[in-house]
């Protein structure tokens, strides 16, 4: 498993600090939080390799019947390595 980091900065630093954040964030694929003093809301920076792995999850959970065939093929295969998975 990566290790994935997760860091809170403001806006301002953010601005004088793009690049060397940019590489961070493609580097460790990591998520940058950005505020702003005075604002409740935020952004988030992270990588496009993050945002399409982000996607193609939404994209397999969404998909019920494909869903449904994966834990089939699952819950197959531990049967036939003697292990019943959980809620099967």
């Amino acid at each position: 498993m990566s290790v994935r980091y997760f860091e809170t900065y403001d806006v301002g630093h953010v601005g004088r600090s793009l690049e060397k954040l940019h590489e961070e964030v493609v580097r460790f694929k990591g998520r940058i939080e950005v505020t702003r003093n005075g604002c409740d809301d935020c952004c988030v920076l992270i990588s496009k390799a993050e945002l399409d792995s982000l996607e193609q999850a939404l994209a397999i959970l969404s998909d019920t019947d494909g869903v449904r065939a994966m834990s089939g093929q699952i819950a197959q295969l531990a049967a036939s390595v003697g292990a019943a998975p959980a809620g099967v």
